[in-house]
């Protein structure tokens, strides 16, 4: 009896001592992950990109500057690469050589951003292009006629504040069926800014293809110019919503016709 005593005893002291070191680990592990909270990193040299894993190879996302702060959210744990969040709030990797970790408070981390739990600055710096989806009216402003309007329009970015814009576009209406095509460049105004003002130019072609008992347009191709601007806001999670209002002229060698397109829609960088 005295022996069986022994041996269960044995046996618990046993599985105790090899379940604290084992359930330490995991404690250290879990707060070797997750950095407190008001930790930032800054970065401390000119340039770094950050990345979508914790490695060169994975893709940019972002590009972070001297002075840039972003909140750590998992630190040391993958060979030396802090996961951060970005200001549109979503999550990227820094290299911890070009970081500095320390505390800082909300006010200091947001750089007096207007409610930055809301508005965030696009992608628009860091993306190579942009794909607008526009929705709205095409009015001929003789007759303040308004016809539905639907656009898409690929851009690649030269730099933040300048691009080349294609567009692909269908107005139906109780005229007809007007389809333009046109390319032409765009300009940003504060690239970097919640709210990023735009300006655009451009031409192209136009096919008109009326109803039978419309008057108002001719069918045929033409060409087709535009000049108008807009406005990109941009919300956290990379929700950018564009506004914008063009002005288009239809010619050809007989005649021309002005349109006005106003429209909104949502826009994705990549």
């Amino acid at each position: 009896m005295r022996a069986t005593t022994f041996v269960l005893s044995l046996a618990l002291v046993v599985v105790g001592l090899s379940w604290i070191p084992t359930r330490t680990s995991a404690q250290d592990a879990a707060s070797a992950e997750e950095a407190p909270r008001g930790v930032y990193a800054r970065v401390i040299v000119d340039r770094v990109d950050l990345r979508s894993g914790p490695g060169s190879t994975f893709r940019r996302v972002w590009v972070g500057s001297r002075g840039d702060v972003f909140p750590i959210t998992e630190r040391g744990t993958h060979a030396y690469w802090f996961r951060v969040e970005l200001p549109d709030g979503t999550q990227a990797y820094v290299p911890g050589d070009a970081v500095y970790a320390h505390e800082l408070s909300a006010e200091e981390a947001t750089g007096g951003r207007i409610a930055p739990d809301v508005f965030a600055p696009p992608a628009l710096p860091h993306a190579v292009g942009e794909l607008a989806f526009s929705f709205g009216v095409l009015g001929i402003s003789e007759t303040g006629i308004g016809s539905g309007f639907m656009a898409i329009r690929p851009a690649i970015n030269l730099a933040p504040e300048f691009a080349i814009e294609a567009t692909a576009a269908a107005s139906v209406g109780v005229g007809g069926r007007i389809f333009l095509g046109t390319l032409g460049g765009l300009v940003n105004v504060f690239p970097t800014s919640p709210v990023v003002p735009f300006l655009a130019l451009g031409g192209g072609f136009a096919r008109s293809d009326p109803n039978a008992d419309a008057f108002l347009l001719r069918s045929g191709w033409r060409g087709a110019m535009y000049a108008g601007g807009g406005l990109r806001i941009g919300f956290r999670y990379r929700i950018t919503l564009r506004l914008e209002a063009r002005a288009w002229v239809l010619f050809d060698e007989n005649e021309f016709s002005e349109q006005e397109e106003v429209t909104g829609g949502l826009t994705v960088f990549f």
